[in-house]
């Protein structure tokens, strides 16, 4: 038996317009330039990406709408479609000034990064960096909810 390999292009760290540190989407909502979701996964289809994570800053509000964009353009499959995996995701600040990347199986959605900011008491501004999380909550960010990645935190 044959097995054939193949190579994915994915982008690791995706953000939408839900992140505000996104000048020139954030300047044009409300206009005819506005980022839509089916805008913001045509793109990703016209660059032959394969799979994507959606990490905004601290937010998953984009999750669900990009998911149901996804299937409805699945559907039509009009010009340009292409498969795409989507993975829910976060950037998640916290404390040092640094960020981490969570990534959600794909099967997972927004509620899901709402439950881990909860859960590990981040309390800045959804969609901005300007928060942290609560110091209290380091074993929170070990594992929980199935997440891929993990952070080992050493108290000072």
């Amino acid at each position: 038996m044959l097995f054939r390999s193949r190579w994915w292009t994915f982008d690791f760290h995706a953000h939408t317009p839900a992140s505000y540190d996104t000048p020139h989407w954030q300047q044009a909502i409300g206009t005819d330039e506005a980022v839509t979701p089916e805008r913001w996964l045509a793109q990703f289809m016209a660059a032959g990406i394969d799979c994507v994570a959606i990490t905004d800053h601290n937010t998953g509000a984009w999750i669900d709408p990009l998911k149901t964009a996804y299937q409805r353009m699945e559907q039509e499959a009009g010009p340009g479609f292409r498969p795409l995996v989507l993975f829910p995701g976060v950037e998640l600040s916290v404390q040092g000034g640094f960020h981490l990347l969570a990534l959600f199986d794909p099967r997972r959605a927004g509620a899901d990064v709402d439950s881990l900011l909860g859960a590990v008491g981040y309390f800045g501004t959804r969609g901005s960096s300007d928060g942290v999380r609560s110091e209290e909550h380091t074993s929170e960010l070990q594992s929980p909810c199935n997440l891929v990645c993990r952070l080992l935190l050493e108290k000072k």
